[in-house]
């Protein structure tokens, strides 16, 4: 038992270490789309706890509240904790933020180990456990303040509950289902099909009880139901209180599920072709796929968290508005899964090799099947720790360009892929040269990343215009040439790749600087 909970523990430790490494990526640039979502509310909290914002809910909102109080406090701010954060110390509020989802991530490993343990024994649970520490996906989004990351943490905990409830089907067991439930929808709307998994477990358990009819006379599953809504109401109340600003937001938001676009396509293609691979790596969607067909035989659980996934699939499948990130909502029922199966294939080789063969032969395998997850974190975080383009870009203009100049922003519509510049100079957008002449304008900027839409660099007349009128004199490209094509999710504008990582010297997209002739 020493032995296994110090295998944890070390596990804890390198997952901390992966997620907290690259953690001031982009600073002090603020280059994470929807980080300031979460942080300006969360900045915000001063006479209530109203977010004015619904798009989120603000279970998350409060974390990171919490989070930059204690943090301004341990480092002598007595007063206003937000003085501490003003001006050109405003990036460390992202850092902080940053460093609240990093704990919850490295915290997930022990909560999974827990939630599969006592149900499916140690093997199954370190299996869980590796597998959460290694995922590329779940090390990436750790490293950002907003709320996936936050939402794996509290299914992971619900789904504990939901293995529990399906074998033992205790009072205790329901109560904090709903709880874990309700704090997980509190921190991502869509995490609410847990609660599929929560009344699929109850059927089963009274299934193979008391009888089905006795399911729905059972009061442990209303109270589950009620103590979901509590935990939710107390995660983020001004849903239900402001319920004005909730609609508003539904509204907004409704267009782009319904109508929005996806460079990486729709459906099940999206979900199984796309998705999974890219984020997890061949080997491990193999995986997480072969331990959902195995939940099919009947373990006690498995078809629970089956309808838990299946609820999340169907969901994703039928939006229009898709980023590979949302995989992570289904990703820690598929990792117990794909334990269960682990477990059963180690005591399978146990029994055909004998007891140590069988452990070596397994163990060996599994260590094999996450080694390239393993490599594609260090090369990761090796690449966040290197400096943006945007960062050099800002750095270059500062040096070469007077304070106050206009600069011409090809594509000025997306600002993801552009240097922070408008502080400091006069951002105009790009037009011929002979207009830009008139506005006194003799600096030109594109951003340029083929994967990534977010930056389309010039067109081909603009580019004929600039090859004429104007000279290069600034070109600094993240992309190796020769090297395999990295890959992205197209949608996401954090320039960070999860494949081909190597291929990239550092995140940000390609800034060519012209001045007019």
């Amino acid at each position: 038992m020493r032995l296994h909970l110090a295998t944890l523990f070390l596990l804890t430790l390198v997952a901390g270490w992966l997620r907290f490494t690259g953690t001031s990526f982009g600073l002090p640039g603020l280059f994470r789309p929807d980080e300031e979502y979460m942080l300006n509310p969360a900045m915000g909290f001063v006479n209530d706890w109203n977010p004015h914002f619904s798009i989120y809910p603000a279970a998350q909102m409060y974390i990171q509240h919490f989070a930059l109080f204690l943090y301004a406090r341990a480092h002598g701010e007595q007063d206003d904790f937000r003085e501490f954060y003003a001006g050109d110390n405003y990036p460390t509020a992202h850092l902080v933020a940053r460093g609240a989802s990093a704990t919850l991530g490295a915290a997930t490993v022990p909560a999974i180990y827990f939630a599969v343990a006592p149900i499916f024994g140690i093997p199954a649970a370190l299996a869980a456990a590796s597998i959460i520490t290694f995922s590329t996906m779940h090390v990436l989004n750790s490293k950002f303040a907003t709320t996936d990351v936050g939402t794996v943490f509290w299914l992971t905990l619900a789904i504990a509950m939901i293995l529990r409830i399906a074998n033992y089907g205790r009072w205790r067991d329901y109560i904090f289902a709903g709880i874990f439930s309700g704090l997980a929808t509190a921190t991502k709307y869509p995490a609410g099909a847990i609660v599929f998994g929560v009344a699929a477990a109850h059927l089963g358990a009274c299934w193979r009880g008391r009888g089905l009819l006795r399911a729905f006379v059972d009061p442990r599953i209303y109270v589950a139901a009620i103590l979901t809504f509590l935990a939710f109401f107390c995660g983020t109340p001004y849903t239900l209180l402001d319920w004005a600003q909730t609609l508003r937001d539904y509204t907004y938001q409704r267009t782009f599920i319904v109508n929005g676009y996806s460079a990486a396509g729709y459906g099940w293609q999206w979900l199984f072709l796309r998705t999974m691979p890219d984020c997890f790596g061949l080997a491990v969607c193999i995986l997480l796929i072969l331990g959902m067909l195995w939940a099919t035989t009947g373990k006690h659980g498995g078809l629970s968290l089956l309808a838990f996934i299946g609820a999340t699939f169907i969901a994703l499948i039928r939006s229009h508005q898709l980023f590979y990130r949302y995989i992570l909502i289904p990703f820690p029922a598929m990792v117990v899964l794909s334990a269960i199966l682990i477990a059963d294939l180690i005591e399978l080789a146990e029994t055909k090799f004998g007891l140590r063969v069988g452990k070596v032969i397994a163990i060996s395998c599994v260590a094999f099947m996450l080694m390239p997850s393993l490599i594609r974190d260090l090369q990761l975080d090796h690449l966040l720790r290197n400096t943006d383009t945007r960062i050099i870009a800002r750095q270059w203009l500062i040096a070469h360009v007077a304070s106050g100049s206009g600069i011409a922003e090809i594509d000025d519509t997306t600002l993801y892929g552009k240097p922070p510049l408008r502080d400091i100079y006069r951002i105009e957008p790009f037009a011929n040269p002979l207009a830009l002449r008139r506005k006194n304008v003799s600096w030109i900027l594109s951003d340029s990343y083929p994967a990534l839409f977010y930056s389309r660099g010039p067109l081909p007349n603009e580019a004929a215009e600039l090859n004429s009128q104007a000279i290069l004199v600034f070109d600094t490209d993240p992309l190796l040439y020769g090297a395999p094509t990295p890959v992205f999710d197209p949608n996401d504008a954090f320039y960070a790749p999860l494949q081909h990582i190597s291929s990239v010297a550092r995140p940000g997209p390609r800034i060519r600087i012209w001045k007019l002739k």
